[in-house]
Parts: C-alpha cells; sequence; structure tokens
C-alpha cells in the first residue's frame, strides 16, 4: 500500500489520525475536513464571507487613493515588513513600482534569519535600487533569545504546536518593534504580507484593541525577563494613543496566485530561481519547533497548512494536489527524524538558546508520557521512517 493510499492519512486531506487530537472517521475523513467549524488549539478555520472581502478589498482601494491623492504625504506613506521571503519581496515590488508609494522596507532581525533570507533581501534592494530606503533592526536579538528559550522550555500542551505558539509570540514582538519604529517615523500604514491562506489570527486588518492587550504576554515580567526586554513591547504610552498605526494584510483581498508571484520576482532578477521556498527562507526557530512538534506530536506543524491548500482546490484537482503535499510532508518529516532538514540551523539555535537536542528530546519524552493519544502519535512517527 503507498503512502498516498495509507489509512492513517485523511482522504480528502493529508492530516494524520490522532495528530493533535484530529481524529478520522470510519470513512478516512479528518475532523476538520467533515466539519469546517471544528478547531482545535492550533487550528481554526476563519469563515470569511464574501461580503467581508469585498468591504475589505474596497477598503485597500481607498487607503491607497487616500495616500494618492493627499496634498501633504510624509517622507514615507507605509511601513513594509519585509523578511526576505517571496509574498514580502513581490509586495515590496508591487507597493514601489505599481502604487508608487514611498516605502519604509523594515526587517526585524531575531538572531536568526537563514542566509537565503538575507540574500534576497539584498538581491531584490539592489536590484529596486532601494537600500537607502531599508532599515534593519537587531539590537532586539537578546530579548527574542530569551523568549524563545523561554518558549521551548515551558511548552505544556496536549494540542498546542510549539511552531504555532512560537511564531504567534515571535510575531507579536516583531509587530511591536514595526509599531514602534511608525510611531517615532510618524508613518499612519504598516503592511504586512500574510498570505491569503495565512488567515488563523486575523482578516486583512489587524485590530488596534489586540494591539494594546494581547501584543504584550504576561510572562515578560518574570524572570528572566528585564526592562530591556520589555522595551520592546509596546509601553503604556504608546498604547494609550488615541489611534496606533494601521496594519493591513492585503494579500487577503488581492488576487493571490502561488506561482504567479514566484515567476514575478524571478523573471524580475529580484530574487533568484530556486530561493523563494517558504523552506529556505523560514527562519531556523520555526524548522526547531517543525522538529520538536514531530516528536511531540507525530506530526510535521506545516501539515495543518498543507490541507487547507488542499481543501481549497477544487474536487477534480484535489486528488493530485493532495499527493504533492503529501509527498512534501513526507520529505520533510523524513528529513527532520534522519537529522538532515535544516541540521546546522537547527543546531545554530538550540545552542543560543543554551539547550541541547538530547535535553530537549527529553523534555518531549516526559510531555509525551502523559498524552492520551500517545500510541497514535507513535505509529505516525513510525510512519515517516
Amino acid at each position: 500500500m503507498t503512502i498516498h493510499n495509507n489509512r492513517n492519512f485523511c482522504k480528502n486531506c493529508i492530516l494524520p489520525n490522532g495528530f493533535l487530537d484530529i481524529m478520522l472517521d470510519e470513512e478516512g475523513i479528518c475532523d476538520i475536513c467533515r466539519d469546517p467549524t471544528f478547531h482545535t488549539e492550533s487550528w481554526r478555520k476563519v469563515q470569511i464571507t464574501d461580503t467581508m472581502r469585498a468591504e475589505a478589498k474596497k477598503d485597500w482601494n481607498a487607503t491607497i487613493h487616500t495616500i494618492l491623492c493627499s496634498e501633504n504625504r510624509n517622507p514615507y506613506d507605509c511601513i513594509l515588513g519585509y523578511s526576505g521571503g517571496k509574498d514580502s519581496t513581490a509586495l515590496l515590488d508591487m507597493l514601489i513600482n505599481d502604487l508608487n508609494l514611498k516605502v519604509l522596507a523594515v526587517t526585524i532581525d531575531t538572531g536568526f534569519m537563514t542566509d537565503v533570507a538575507k540574500n534576497n533581501i539584498k538581491s531584490t534592494l539592489e536590484n529596486l535600487n532601494y537600500s537607502a530606503h531599508h532599515c534593519f533592526i537587531s539590537e532586539g536579538t537578546s530579548t527574542f533569545i530569551r523568549l524563545y528559550r523561554f518558549l521551548f522550555l515551558n511548552h505544556h500542551s496536549n494540542t498546542r504546536i510549539l511552531a504555532g505558539t512560537v511564531c504567534d509570540h515571535c510575531s507579536d514582538l516583531i509587530h511591536s518593534i514595526i509599531v514602534k519604529e511608525a510611531i517615532q517615523r510618524d508613518i499612519p500604514l504598516i503592511i504586512l504580507g500574510y498570505s491569503s491562506d495565512q488567515i488563523k489570527r486575523y482578516f486583512y486588518e489587524i485590530p488596534q484593541e489586540e494591539m494594546r492587550t494581547k501584543w504584550t504576554p504576561e510572562f515578560i515580567y518574570t524572570d528572566p525577563f528585564t526592562d530591556d526586554d520589555r522595551k520592546w513591547y509596546l509601553l503604556e504610552k504608546e498604547k494609550n494613543l488615541t489611534s496606533l498605526p494601521r496594519i493591513l494584510l492585503p494579500y487577503h483581498v488581492l488576487e493571490y496566485d502561488e506561482q504567479s508571484i514566484i515567476h514575478n520576482i524571478t523573471s524580475k532578477g529580484l530574487v533568484e530561481k530556486g530561493k523563494t521556498d517558504p523552506v529556505l527562507t523560514n527562519c531556523h526557530v520555526v524548522k526547531a519547533a517543525l522538529m520538536y512538534d514531530l516528536y511531540r506530536y507525530g506530526g510535521v506543524s506545516y501539515a495543518l497548512q498543507y490541507a487547507e491548500l488542499v481543501r481549497q482546490e477544487p474536487r477534480e484537482e484535489r486528488s493530485r494536489t493532495r499527493k504533492k503535499w503529501l509527498r512534501l510532508y513526507m520529505s520533510i518529516g523524513k528529513a527532520l527524524l534522519n537529522g538532515r532538514f535544516a541540521s546546522n540551523g537547527i543546531e545554530l539555535f538550540l545552542s543560543q538558546i543554551d539547550l541541547s537536542k538530547h535535553d530537549l528530546l527529553s523534555t518531549i519524552n516526559s510531555e509525551l508520557m502523559g498524552d492520551p493519544n500517545r500510541e497514535k502519535i507513535l505509529t505516525n512517527i513510525k510512519l515517516l521512517k
């Protein structure tokens, strides 16, 4: 029996049975495919209506029109959170060359950016002749390191992936730093390149109330964090401003086609061919969290997003698409277990947070002992070996 037909995987998407307490029914269909409203701590499908998308797109067009028609434009119209990935690279090109906006590209260095992402940034800025309008903020690296160590050592959940927890807290800190930069420079708009399938937390615009109340975690006020760490989060005086900069996610309402984006940025020479894969540009932290989640929950964390991409395909295309994403899932899973997936980056990350792989796996095994899905988890790991 081939892996594509294995009964341990959902017949409609690619989720393995028992992964994060997501089960297959007698017909081999997972909870999420059977019920779009089904959710766990790690996955929640936000239901977006056509009316919501239309209203958001109307707002986007009106926002750009207002900027372009303003008689007193600031030195910069907006900040773009620029990671060096394909989506933010394409956005930078679009904002500058298609919409004629004055953009400040801001990159937050967490200390664990991949060389591919850094080289993509350098290449794009040189090709766009835009290096003078790029801000690289690296002074908060020590805070990110303390944050990651805390999260890796204090993750206690049977259903919440570490990759999701880390990404949420990391993005909150990154976004806080960008907002502080926008406030300092009096820039009213921030644009982020979240793709059309990344709608787990926000749709189109991040609510200002979320910025004020959700971004600063309670644990930041405890050891081992210091005042130097806390200064990177929004201060009370910033939270109390009448209006914070707007943060918009335009790919949620604009036409989004991954292959077109890749073709666009590579054909223009902004990024080299073969350097657009998120597996290459995602930071080392995510890859270490992927390893943790595989040993702890028996699946590759990316599966949740891959499965949603399969579900979004027309029914006649779904089988082919499912096989494609399942092959990638299996490839990443095998490489993680064999120590061949981003091994240097993972080792670098663990050494920087002063944690050995042996100690990390010991912690995972301790957590796994109390998981009611332990046997299913171990079975799913065996499928990848």
